[in-house]
């Protein structure tokens, strides 16, 4: 399990919800549970978080606008650093 924290936790979930792709939706569904979830850091398992890592991913290969693929890009590192377990930004 790899703890993250809540509020950080539903951005996430939201990116993936509006992204462009099958596999962000299917992240999105499997991250929402852990989403409604109280608390200052939500444990959510490491397979849940390394498929929401790679679906992030994908979409920011697949987004246009430098806004957006910066927000990704900074949440994708998020989750790398979560489920790493290194220092996070």
């Amino acid at each position: 399990m790899v703890k993250i924290p809540a509020l950080w936790l539903g951005r996430v979930f939201l990116s993936l919800r509006r992204g462009s792709s099958q596999e962000a939706h299917c992240a999105a569904a499997e991250l929402q549970p852990f989403t409604e979830m109280p608390g200052q850091r939500v444990s959510v398992p490491r397979s849940t978080v390394l498929r929401t890592e790679l679906a992030l991913r994908m979409e920011l290969e697949r987004s246009g606008g430098p806004d957006r693929r910066a927000k990704l890009s900074e949440e994708a590192e998020q989750l790398v650093h979560a489920r790493t377990g290194g220092p996070s930004h």
